[in-house]
């Protein structure tokens, strides 16, 4: 395979390109550092979500639940002692989300009862909901260790009758399993969620559209330009075959987009201390499958169209349209739900989606299968459409 050689060729052209070096790397980063300094405070706000909790337990578990979720920043929570009034004031909208904690919710979980908490929301704030849905997920995946201890215990017909066995036999069990004894690490999904910047919108969605510049904008109009010079056909007389011409062509594309994202992804990390998750391997098949994607988009744009101008236009209009609707320049829970749903038939709103679940929910790489599915489906498409249609001439 030949391939290699075209690819390197096309990349050591941009190498040569200073111009093209500076509106991949250092534009995008002076963007990323200015909308983060300047409108950070402004995001901040967007994400507050307001939660409304009514304790009907009232005791050590329960208390410890609203104390956890009152330490996290994004959340405001509001106490009510009636069920009934706090279901209507959700109903009438006053708040969108209300966890409704049952009466000996501490008992069950000490006695090793299976129990449950309650969350009503409103559907049209689905994306405040999915985070609440995953701060509450993660408290009670800890709490839950509790039942199974004391239902263990039961099974072997170990006697527990008292609190301060309970906490004799949990605080016994801690004892075996911090640290563990195999070395695995198991995070809290919401541990992260207190150390919220917003340089986790802005890092990878500024990223994203300029990635989507390079590899829909510029790669299609530098394989419009080839096609115009008659630089494809001159190849095809050379020993090399049509899909290695085309194959070298995708794949500089591809690697010129994978470099700038990894780039400006680790620029964030070092410049504002952007936290990368846990789970590095996770990243780095995000970053391929958006950047495959993406220049599967190019490809197509560049086989539609027959002149750069029009490659140029076409093209821009994509990246602006999915960067706004897709969650590059603010945060989808802020767009209306309707729009929500139109945003996730483009690029940009799976990617953001992959790298809030990586930097800022830290779900590794089983998290992002979902996104990672949805980019590869699409770049499937693309590129069958673009390699069907493709002219050298």
């Amino acid at each position: 395979m030949k391939f290699h050689i075209i690819a390197a060729k096309d990349l050591k052209i941009i190498l040569r390109d200073r111009n093209a070096l500076i509106m991949m790397f250092l534009v995008p980063m002076m963007i990323i550092s200015v909308a983060g300094m300047a409108l950070g405070g402004q995001y901040q706000q967007n994400m507050q979500i307001n939660v409304l909790i009514v304790d009907l337990d009232n005791d050590e578990v329960s208390r410890g639940l609203v104390e956890f979720l009152e330490e996290i920043d994004i959340l405001n929570v509001d106490m009510e002692s009636n069920e009934f009034a706090a279901r209507d004031r959700v109903k009438n909208q006053e708040y969108g989300r209300l966890i409704i904690i049952p009466l000996g919710f501490t008992e069950s979980v000490m006695t090793g009862q299976d129990t449950g908490l309650l969350i009503i929301a409103d559907p049209t704030k689905e994306s405040d909901n999915t985070v609440l849905e995953k701060i509450v997920e993660g408290y009670a995946s800890r709490i839950s260790t509790n039942v199974v201890v004391v239902k263990t215990a039961s099974a072997y017909g170990i006697p527990v009758h008292t609190e301060e066995q309970i906490l004799e036999i949990i605080d016994t069990a801690g004892q075996f399993v911090h640290p563990p004894p195999v070395d695995v690490t198991i995070e809290n999904t919401a541990s992260n969620l207190v150390e919220f910047s917003p340089f986790t919108q802005y890092v990878p969605g500024f990223a994203v559209m300029f990635l989507m510049f390079t590899t829909v904008q510029m790669g299609s109009i530098s394989l419009i330009k080839e096609q115009e010079a008659g630089t494809l056909r001159r190849l095809i007389t050379a020993p090399i075959s049509k899909a290695e011409i085309i194959g070298g062509k995708i794949a500089s594309t591809f690697i010129r987009g994978f470099v700038q994202l990894t780039v400006l992804i680790y620029f964030g990390h070092v410049a504002f201390d952007l936290d990368l998750g846990s789970d590095i391997l996770a990243l780095f098949v995000l970053i391929a499958a958006v950047t495959l994607a993406s220049t599967g988009l190019g490809v197509l744009v560049a086989v539609l169209v027959k002149t750069v101008d029009q490659a140029d236009s076409i093209s821009l209009f994509l990246v602006m349209i999915m960067s706004a609707i897709g969650g590059s320049w603010w945060p989808l829970s802020v767009e209306p739900q309707f729009m929500q749903n139109m945003a996730h038939f483009t690029i940009t709103a799976w990617a953001m989606d992959g790298f809030y679940d990586l930097l800022y929910f830290d779900l590794g790489l089983a998290g992002i299968l979902e996104e990672v599915k949805w980019l590869v489906l699409m770049m499937i498409i693309f590129f069958g459409i673009a390699i069907s249609r493709f002219k050298f001439e």
